[in-house]
Formats: structure tokens, sequence, C-alpha cells
């Protein structure tokens, strides 16, 4: 049979749970505007009741709060960091593509497209007047801005491969200190729910943590039950374990002994897992941010560019003794990304050739005054034995002596001769640059570059609309909802106001009696 001050002990579970719930409440609403914040609820039930041998059975024992828990959905977790990998490397690429894009706005700039054509219309002055000294210092000035030009936007290009592959090593960095806390807060909420039920504010940072990391690079989550309260937490990124428990693995940048691609910025990094295990930063699956700093710093499109050699190893040389380059197709570690060593690679092969033509050309002459044998116009710079777009200048003799420069085949044909110049004029419509003109040639570097940008720029688009659409989703579920948590206020108030009533009527009938009775 139930005491008779029972009914004092249902009421008061009723108060403790109608306060309890609206704690909740409180909380709730003091976090509607926290980042990452879950929305929480007091799940109650009835209290095990009492046996009371009476024709009645048991006797209802009031409420239970049996734990707090939080409404969050695992799938629209997973979504949500899918579509993060995806716009953190879009986000990335279009940042990174736009900076090429500024070097390489022909439309909008006097670029290299102009230049070609300026240094055509110096060799139609000479042609005219080829005995004419201000002539010849205006082609070889030509050619020197031509040459500088090419040597800005390779050194441009490369100061952006140098900034995505230090923040390749600032996002490793951020990827291990990420690491570091979710494995810290998988101990103390394995402490906490071990003993006192769950740990919600703490998941709630390490969710967000996770979603902080799934926008660096692809993201797995694995989470098992292990008795006693206790779970094992386990964070991978690209395939690989970087959190399992309460150990964490950690990454670090390693440069380079050797060059990727020939014109690569020295020492870039590799990375690699502090136990030894290689990182494949080359793998489809990569996602992130880190995607994008690999194939923006070591995209060439499939083709690697190298020194060319003979079949004995030796270096092939042009016919100034500098080295010659060769782009080749290799499966290994590829990336198809049109990057940095595409771009750069393009250019390198678009200075070799016309250089290379030019001299040529130049080669087989003697000047307008039949002193001089003809001279290459194009050189590479001191202390440099490879013609690229980085290290082509002009010929120092031409630039102190411009009546060296060669006008004319032979001393049969008279100064107002320029078949020399007329022959270097017709390498502006030879098709020498894989089959097509050197305008088409370069015309084509920015069409390549165009297309590459507005993808970026469109995928970005796409999928910050997805970000959008899935992070409402899961607010639907895990967010504050003001207006719900104001009606759950005014239900527990009413329930807690409803209990005290029912303390007072029983404080009533417990006066009549004990007090009253027999008065």
């Amino acid at each position: 049979m139930a005491s008779t001050f029972f009914g004092l002990t249902i009421s008061y579970t009723g108060l403790q749970a109608a306060h309890t719930s609206l704690n909740v409440v409180g909380h709730n609403v003091s976090n509607v505007n926290t980042k990452g914040y879950t929305r929480q609820q007091a799940s109650t039930q009835a209290a095990q009741a009492l046996r009371t041998f009476s024709t009645y059975g048991t006797l209802g024992a009031g409420v239970t709060v049996t734990e707090i828990t939080q409404l969050r959905d695992s799938y629209y977790d997973q979504k949500y960091r899918n579509n993060q990998a995806n716009y953190g490397e879009y986000e990335a690429k279009e940042n990174y593509m736009r900076q090429i894009e500024d070097f390489l706005d022909e439309w909008n700039l006097q670029g290299y497209c102009d230049e070609y054509k300026s240094f055509f219309e110096a060799v139609e002055d000479v042609i005219k007047t080829p005995g004419e000294d201000s002539a010849k210092n205006q082609l070889i000035n030509n050619a020197m801005s031509f040459s500088q030009y090419f040597n800005t936007l390779s050194t441009n290009l490369r100061k952006v491969q140098e900034d995505a592959n230090n923040e390749l090593k600032d996002a490793v960095e951020q990827i291990n200190s990420l690491a570091q806390n979710i494995s810290a807060l998988n101990r103390q909420i394995n402490q906490i729910e071990a003993n006192y039920g769950n740990a919600n504010d703490l998941r709630d940072q390490r969710n967000a943590l996770v979603d902080d990391l799934s926008q660096i690079v692809n993201v797995s989550i694995k989470e098992d039950q292990i008795g006693n309260g206790l779970t094992e937490y386990k964070v991978s990124i690209n395939g690989q374990t970087l959190v399992d428990g309460y150990e964490y693995n950690t990454l670090h940048t390693e440069a380079r002994a050797e060059k990727r691609n020939a014109s690569d910025a020295p020492a870039l990094y590799d990375v690699i897992w502090d136990s030894g295990q290689p990182f494949n930063l080359y793998s489809p699956s990569l996602g992130g941010q880190i995607k994008t700093l690999v194939d923006i710093r070591d995209g060439c499109n499939g083709e690697f560019e190298q020194y060319a050699v003979d079949d004995n190893g030796n270096y092939i040389l042009d016919s100034d003794g500098n080295k010659l380059m060769e782009s080749v197709l290799r499966n290994e570690q590829n990336t198809d990304y049109k990057g940095i060593p595409y771009y750069q690679s393009q250019l390198n092969q678009f200075v070799s050739t016309f250089a290379d033509a030019v001299n040529d050309i130049l080669k087989r002459g003697i000047s307008s005054d039949g002193k001089h044998q003809g001279i290459s116009l194009f050189v590479t710079q001191q202390n440099t034995d490879t013609m690229t777009a980085l290290n082509i200048t002009v010929n120092s003799e031409l630039l102190v002596s411009p009546d060296k420069l060669a006008t004319r085949a032979s001393a049969g044909t008279g100064e107002a001769e320029a078949d020399i110049m007329e022959e270097i004029r017709k390498l502006q419509s030879a098709k020498i640059f894989d089959g097509g003109t050197g305008a088409y040639f370069l015309e084509s570097i920015v069409s390549d570059m165009s297309i590459d940008s507005s993808d970026a720029a469109n995928m970005l688009a796409n999928y910050t609309n997805l970000q959008t659409t899935i992070h409402n989703q899961r607010l639907s579920v895990m967010g504050v909802d003001t207006d719900e948590e104001a009606m759950d206020m005014m239900k527990f108030q009413q329930a807690y106001n409803l209990n005290s009533k029912m303390l007072s009527v029983m404080n009533q009938i417990y006066d009549k009696l004990i007090n009253q009775t027999g008065v």
C-alpha cells in the first residue's frame, strides 16, 4: 500500500520534470545563434509504478526524466560534409583560376598576343628600311619587351604555384590541429557519458570540427558502441585513418628533392604520414581544398615536362647549345587538371619554338652592311641553359650594336635587300606551333584558361546552392525554432503550474488530515 503522503512525491516528480524541460528550452533559446548547436529535448517516461496489492493493481509513481537528447540526423550530416568537400574544392579553385585569369586576361590587358603582334610590326618596319639603325633598334626593343613580358608572366605563375604550395602546408597543419582536438573531445565525451549521460554540447563541438575538416579534405565518420556507455569514434580522410578513438595520426610536409615538372618552383612539398605511410595527393577521391591546391600546383594535363635526352641519356641541345624540353605521358601520380605546370609548359613550348625559328633564320643571314654574320636574337639569361618563358632574353650584342642584326641572306645582294626579315615575317602565318600559327597557339592558352575558370565559377555556384539547401535541411532537424521553443515554454510552464497546484491541494488535504482531524 502506498504511503499517505505519496501524492506529494508524485507532484514533486512532475515539478522536477517540468523544471528540467524548461531548463532545456532555455538552453536551446540561448543558443539560437550558436554555430553548430543542436537542439536538445528532455525525454520523460512514467516512473516505475508501485504494487498496492489492491483491486486496482499498481499505482502510478509520477514521471522520470530519462535523458536529454540531441535532435540530429546523421544522414544530413553526411550529405552536408560530402558537399562541403566539393564546396571547399571549387571555392579554392575559383579563387586560383581568377588569379591565373588576371595574368592571362588578353582582352583587357596588353598581353602576349599584343607583344607578338608588335614584334612582327617592327619586322615590317625593318623590311621597309633595312639600313636604318632606328628600325633595327625598334625591332630589338620590341623583342626585349616580348621577352620581359613572358619573364613576368612566368614569374607571376610561379608565385601562384608557391602560394598554393604554402597553403597546402597550412592545410596539413590545420588537419593535424583538428585531429588533435577531435581525439581530445572523444576522451571527454566518453568520460562524461560513461557516468553522467549524454555530453551533448561536447558532441556539438566535435561535429563542428568535423564540418571544418570536411571542407579541407574528404571525410568519413564511424562511431561504434563498445559498451558501458562508451563509443569508439573514428575519422578517416582520403580512405586513411586520421582519428581512432583517443589516438590520432598526423601528417607533415617534406620538400621534394627533385622537381615533378621541369619548370616547377624548387622544393615543393610532398605530404606523408608521420608513421611513414604514403598519403596519395593525386587520389581522384581526395576532395576539399587540398585537391584544388594539388591541382593548381601540380596540374599538368597528364603531360610531364622534362629535359629531352637521347638514347644514351645525354641532353638534346638546340643550335645555341640550350637544353631542350619535352612533354611526356606518365600514368603514375598523375593529375589531369590544367594547373600552373600546364600553363608554364605551354608558354615554354611557344617561346622555345618561336625563338628557335627566329634564331635559325637570323644565323643564316648577314647584317645590312655586310660586315657581320647573323647571330641569335633570343638567348637565355645569364647562368641558365634552357630557353623558357622565365629565362628568355635578347642577345646583349644586339642591344649594344643593333647593326649586327642580320637583314639579308648574302653579300651578293644590296643593303636595301631584307630577304632574311621577309622569312621572319612569314613565321607569323607559319603553322609551326603544334600545327597552328603562333597567334592561334597563344589564343588557345587563353581559351583553356577561360573554360576552366568559367567551370570553377559555375561549379562553385552549384555547390553553394547545394550547401544552402542541405544546411536548411539540417536546421529543420537540429536547428532551434523560436516559435516551437515558445510553444514548449508555455507547455512546460503550464505543467509546472499544474504540479504546483497539485502540491497546494495535497498540502490542504494533509493539513486537514493532520491538524484538523478530531478538532
